[in-house]
């Protein structure tokens, strides 16, 4: 349990904040609020942690724009320059002559829709990108398009002659000392950008301090004023966009709020809040879908924050409790074939507690529940993270953290896994018939169907 409030924070507020988010169906995972370089709040609700990297979704966006702002202070690139003088495409349409790297920036490539479903599946994305034309004239028209922000990781390589994440490696995340992190690939290795960065909270605040001071991290300058200044300006109108804080102006991959300030944010609640009349940065990680409530409880939250108040509730998730004896499924069943890879299970039980062990043929690896509480296990599987907006390319493996608890209902042995390495949270239903082992893996908020393993009984256990 990571659970910080500053004496003076006023914990009736906090109380009214997490009642509020939890009433919409808006699971708050972790908040930070510092105001100047004074921490207020550090919270993460068990079982998750402020110091795991997990999937940010569009959050990434803030990222990739930062290091696109690196390099023009490095003089590598320039907002105004062609994308067409930059690739050397002699035979581009005209109006895909007339996007620029600000045009990129700022979602006004001319593009109706976001292209990055074509791009992260082809052979070669930037030959995607330059394959769909524009419907209207770049710099006229508002479109968030993830395809975009890839295409400016292809302008770092291009312009800087080394990887894109090895760039943001020597420029932003090393001298911000941020590790740990990963940022997923198209298929043709090249960095989604948009997307696909897992990184903390306590990294997201890093970047948020950073700009609200002006571009200075620990006393080292990351970007200049000015870039800041551009970046967090209105340079696209997106005023058609939807609700408030989405249509109030959109800069360089950020998003003007609607009250004050801007904002990086991500599918699902992922926010990197800049304030600067209140000298404040705001980070939350969260899974829900409307994110208009999420502002607004936000803003509720932080104008009545000042002042004592009552004691506030340390907020957490409660694991399923035991209230019937686990039925023995033991042993060894032989899976059909299934998105995970997973070859085969052996299924091992004890009245309150469960392993299910997986082999993929080349590894096993083992998730661990008990009932009455969560147990953190770490895995590396394929495709058994939960990931959504156009299913990215998967590597062959991904690093998993996820704390899982277990219980009895009727027929059904259920397992929540909480995933710390992403927003979402899964209900496994297990289930035996005969000598067939059946389990369900669903999205614990609305109970959609994932993946479904199926297999037969191999040999039982003594």
């Amino acid at each position: 349990m990571e659970w910080f409030v500053e004496k003076n924070v006023n914990r009736k507020a906090l109380n009214v904040f997490f009642d509020a988010m939890d009433r919409d169906n808006f699971e708050v995972h972790t908040l930070q609020v510092y105001r100047g370089e004074q921490c207020l709040l550090r919270l993460a609700r068990e079982p998750y942690s402020c110091g795991d990297a997990r999937e940010v979704y569009s959050l990434s966006k803030m990222f990739a724009s930062t290091v696109v702002g690196i390099a023009v202070e490095q003089g590598l690139v320039r907002t105004e320059d062609r994308l067409v003088d930059i690739f050397e495409r002699k035979n581009a349409s005209e109006k895909m002559s007339h996007i620029t790297v600000k045009h990129l920036l700022s979602m006004n490539t001319g593009h109706d829709r976001c292209i990055i479903p074509e791009m992260s599946a082809a052979e070669n994305s930037l030959e995607a990108f330059f394959g769909i034309e524009p419907v209207y004239e770049p710099g006229t028209h508002f479109a968030y398009n993830t395809g975009a922000s890839c295409m400016l990781c292809s302008v770092i390589e291009r312009v800087s002659g080394k990887d894109f994440f090895d760039y943001a490696c020597e420029n932003l995340f090393y001298p911000m000392g941020i590790t740990d992190i990963t940022w997923k690939r198209c298929v043709d290795g090249t960095c989604i950008g948009g997307a696909g960065l897992s990184i903390s909270s306590d990294d997201i605040i890093k970047l948020g301090m950073m700009y609200k001071n002006g571009g200075l991290y620990r006393g080292e300058r990351i970007l200049s004023e000015k870039w800041i200044r551009e970046a967090s300006s209105c340079v696209s109108d997106n005023s058609t966009n939807g609700t408030p804080d989405w249509c109030s102006g959109y800069g360089y991959q950020l998003w003007r709020n609607s009250r004050e300030g801007y904002r990086g944010d991500g599918a699902y609640g992922q926010l990197c809040v800049i304030l600067p009349e209140r000298d404040m940065v705001v980070a939350v990680q969260a899974f829900g879908i409307n994110m208009q409530q999420e502002m607004d409880h936000l803003f509720a939250f932080l104008d009545d924050m000042d002042g004592e108040g009552q004691e506030g509730s340390v907020y957490s998730f409660e694991p399923l409790v035991a209230k019937e004896a686990l039925p023995k499924m033991d042993g060894i069943y032989l899976l059909e074939e299934n998105p995970a890879d997973f070859r085969s299970v052996w299924v091992t039980s004890d009245r309150d507690s469960l392993a299910l062990s997986f082999s993929d043929g080349g590894s096993i690896q083992t998730v661990r529940a008990k009932a009455g509480c969560w147990t953190v296990n770490r895995c590396s599987m394929r495709n058994m993270q939960p990931f959504s907006i156009g299913r990215f390319h998967a590597e062959r493996r991904e690093p998993l953290v996820m704390a899982v608890c277990c219980g009895q209902e009727g027929n059904k042995t259920v397992l929540v896994v909480r995933c710390r390495t992403s927003p979402h949270a899964e209900r496994w239903e297990l289930t035996r018939d005969g000598g067939r082992l059946h389990i369900t893996c669903a999205e614990l908020q609305n109970g959609e169907i994932r993946m479904e393993l199926s297999g037969n009984l191999l040999r039982k256990e003594k």
